[in-house]
């Protein structure tokens, strides 16, 4: 096979009221993606996607479509999908600073050579190790009494692990965690998320007061740099420190287990910048001893799927923080014609060949920005 065709579809879809996300670094109505297809001269289609959020990651969807329909497309063309080393070095020379679009032209790769031979994503990443994957819900850092309101929401959907967003001031942090816990009583397990909205003081208070609430792990409590801050911090609190937004590439896991600043790393494929660079990443903490959790941008349901694929061909999972493959959960869409891979409690890896999913072309011509 060769590469005939790549094509960029920017979308905005809006999120829902019913859980609408709010976190550290603010809050959005609504997320911009890329949606690409890379379409071979035998007549498959491979689909990926571009989680675009210049304030975060530094991609935008304008800047990534003129790349995709310019020198990037015009470079894949003719290259052999199943070579990914090719198409790799294809990428370096076409940007840098891209680890979402190259995520999403690997894993749209990989959706149309697996189709091709009729074999999941999963399989062509190494096999299937689960096929299903337990997960945990996120509410936002919103109002302590709105919050526990939507806790209250959740009952009866089979949730048992709860992530709640804080990093938004040290009293509001607690009242919410704290009504969380109240809400959903102490069958179900919390996880909080600063997303390097705690100050190292501010983060030693809170600990101690969330210890006394069983929350069970703590994901980027520090500014990303913080990575000696950090290691001390898990002298002072039972629950496990999560690094997510100082994991961006293998040498941060190296650095992690270097400095004793995380006791586990948050992983995904746009982040990493592939879905293969997940899973080395993924077995190299744990070959460091770090424990492995899968997080998420809140994908939509191609992302998703690609998710679900990396996590069901990991050999490493940690037991104790659940993977965040909920993205379609917060959106008026997800784009695709089936989702119903990803539940409340609960996710599966999608039936069929490659990563298992198709466009809904109503939908993607609804809330594409480019018409």
């Amino acid at each position: 096979m060769r590469i005939r065709r790549v094509s960029a579809i920017p979308v905005r879809v809006p999120r829902t009221a019913r859980f609408l996300p709010k976190t550290a670094h603010g809050e959005v109505m609504a997320s911009e993606y890329v949606l690409l297809e890379i379409e071979a001269d035998n007549g498959a289609v491979g689909l990926g996607e571009v989680t675009c959020s210049p304030r975060w990651n530094g991609e935008e969807a304008a800047g990534t479509v003129a790349l995709v329909h310019g020198p990037l497309g015009q470079a894949l063309k003719g290259l052999d999908p199943s070579s990914w080393p090719g198409i790799s070095a294809c990428l370096d020379t076409a940007f840098t600073a891209r680890p979402f679009l190259r995520a999403a032209i690997e894993m749209a790769c990989l959706d149309l050579v697996a189709r091709h031979y009729e074999q999941s994503a999963a399989q062509l990443l190494g096999g299937v190790c689960r096929d299903q994957i337990a997960t945990k819900f996120v509410l936002p850092a919103r109002d302590p009494r709105l919050v526990r309101a939507m806790a209250e929401d959740l009952a009866g959907t089979g949730v048992r692990v709860v992530k709640v967003k804080v990093g938004t001031g040290a009293d509001g942090d607690i009242a919410r965690v704290s009504a969380v816990r109240s809400a959903l009583g102490p069958g179900v397990t919390i996880t909080v998320d600063a997303n390097e909205g705690w100050q190292p003081e501010e983060a030693r208070r809170i600990l101690a007061n969330l210890d006394h609430l069983g929350v069970a792990a703590v994901e980027q409590p520090l500014s990303r740099a913080a990575w000696t801050a950090s290691a001390g911090l898990r002298t002072l609190s039972s629950a496990a420190i999560v690094g997510d937004e100082s994991i961006w590439t293998l040498p941060d896991v190296f650095r992690s287990a270097q400095t004793g600043a995380f006791d586990m790393v948050s992983l995904y494929p746009g982040k990493c910048g592939g879905l293969r660079a997940t899973l080395v990443m993924a077995q190299s903490a744990a070959a460091l001893g770090l424990g492995v959790t899968f997080g998420s941008n809140l994908e939509l349901g191609v992302g998703a799927a690609a998710l679900a694929h990396v996590i069901a061909a990991s050999p490493v999972l940690s037991p104790l923080v659940p993977a965040d493959l909920i993205g379609p959960l917060y959106f008026e869409s997800s784009l695709i014609t089936d989702q119903s891979f990803i539940g409340w409690g609960t996710a599966a890896v999608p039936a069929g060949a490659g990563l298992g999913v198709r466009l809904d072309a109503d939908a993607v011509a609804k809330y594409r920005t480019d018409r």
